[in-house]
């Protein structure tokens, strides 16, 4: 494998579409957001929180744990019906279905994964079209009016990871990047947006559960998080370095990379939490400013807010923050939860949904934890992460989307 210094790059030759054009939008048209980072936008906490959240729709729409975004009012999501993977688009206000269109037959998912089928893999929507992963690999492009396919590839179907795909597409001009494969044949795939067509594929890499997500490093550098390493990557699929990253024993690198200008946080379940600075002027490409062993997360991926990071923990799901500067331990509930869990920065309050669908609220206070409100927002257990717009959340379990509101 590669062991490449990190180093400034200068793009000429691709232009830099910066997602910053999204950050105050209430859109949330994929993975983590717009900027991938977790923070939603135009989100209220009540002065007082309600005994319950009152539920305004419920719609069954089938399986998997892809979880929905949402551009201009419309709802989007991949899911499995009666064993067919099916991209679907609802009205957001009323949960009204506006159209589906089967992609594939929805592939059989077995071991660990088998107990909760069907995609798991977010969509993004960009530019007038969505784009999905099938839990099997499938690559699909629909339009977003009417749900017409504008492109497939099924190239990248032979090999997935153990627990099937999970990666989530990300956009970046006109590329639509996927990491694919599994643990002998993991690749990451640049489409073009609007053809399908290969653009470039950087092979050697191990594919896991984490998505990418983009920084500017004096020029816009991927940053994929592979089973072994992380690795920087250019717009034209060229590596500029790598650090080895390995998981332990039966864990995965599953979250996603937090950035934060030149500084890189990574977690994972048996590995704990690290920090990274790529320094652009002068000393080493790349250096570990820490590591705290005494906290990681497992299918999870913390919120950096504010100087801290906030999260699940791996083994128990029990909330915590860490100090981002030192990488000390601000402070760690005891309440068990559940190691799948998503966290959201809503502003003035954090948002936290467990596997066991627990929905907790908790102040961002790295002083000591301070619980807003919890509810319980499911009958199934929930993987998908929320959607959260306005005064609304947006739940996908087990088969059906519900949209609740903080009243």
């Amino acid at each position: 494998m590669k062991r490449l210094p990190f180093s400034p790059i200068l793009l000429i030759s691709f232009v830099f579409f910066s997602l910053s054009g999204f950050s105050q939008s209430t859109d949330f048209p994929g993975w983590r957001g717009a900027n991938r980072d977790g923070k939603v936008v135009g989100f209220k906490a009540p002065a007082v929180w309600p005994a319950e959240l009152t539920k305004v729709w419920e719609q069954t729409v089938g399986l998997g744990d892809a979880s929905p975004v949402m551009v201009e009012g419309k709802i989007y999501l991949i899911t499995s019906q009666d064993s067919v993977e099916t991209v679907l688009c609802l009205d957001a206000k009323k949960g009204k279905l506006i159209w589906k269109t089967p992609v594939n037959k929805a592939p059989k998912v077995t071991g660990g994964a088998s107990t909760h089928p069907g995609p798991r893999s977010t969509p993004y929507v960009f530019d007038n079209k969505i784009y999905t992963l099938g839990a099997g690999g499938i690559v699909a492009c629909h339009e977003i009016k009417k749900g017409k396919l504008i492109w497939k590839n099924e190239e990248y179907t032979q090999e997935v990871p153990q627990f099937f795909t999970s990666s989530s597409p990300l956009m970046m001009g006109q590329l639509c990047i996927y990491p694919l494969g599994g643990k002998e044949k993991g690749c990451v795939v640049a489409f073009d947006t609007n053809t399908g067509k290969e653009v470039w594929k950087v092979t050697g890499y191990p594919t896991t559960y984490s998505s990418p997500v983009w920084v500017d490093l004096g020029g816009p550098v991927m940053v994929h998080q592979a089973e072994n390493a992380l690795v920087g990557i250019q717009m034209d699929g060229s590596i500029i370095g790598d650090i080895p990253t390995p998981g332990q024993q039966r864990y995965y690198n599953s979250t996603t990379p937090i950035v934060d200008g030149g500084d890189i946080y990574i977690a994972g379940a048996g590995t704990g939490m690290h920090k990274f600075r790529v320094n652009l002027d002068g000393g080493p490409p790349v250096e570990e400013l820490w590591v705290n062993k005494d906290i990681s997360v497992s299918f999870n991926t913390p919120v950096l807010k504010n100087g801290h990071l906030y999260a699940s923990e791996a083994r128990f799901g029990y909330l915590y923050c860490v100090n981002a500067e030192t990488g000390a331990t601000a402070w760690a509930d005891t309440v068990k939860l559940n190691r799948f869990a998503s966290t959201l920065d809503l502003g003035d309050a954090m948002l936290n949904l467990a596997g066991n669908a627990q929905l907790t609220f908790f102040s961002p206070d790295p002083s000591s934890y301070k619980m807003l409100a919890r509810y319980k927002v499911s009958d199934t257990e929930v993987y998908a992460h929320p959607l959260v717009v306005g005064d609304k959340i947006y739940v996908k379990d087990k088969e059906k989307l519900t949209c609740w509101a903080v009243k």
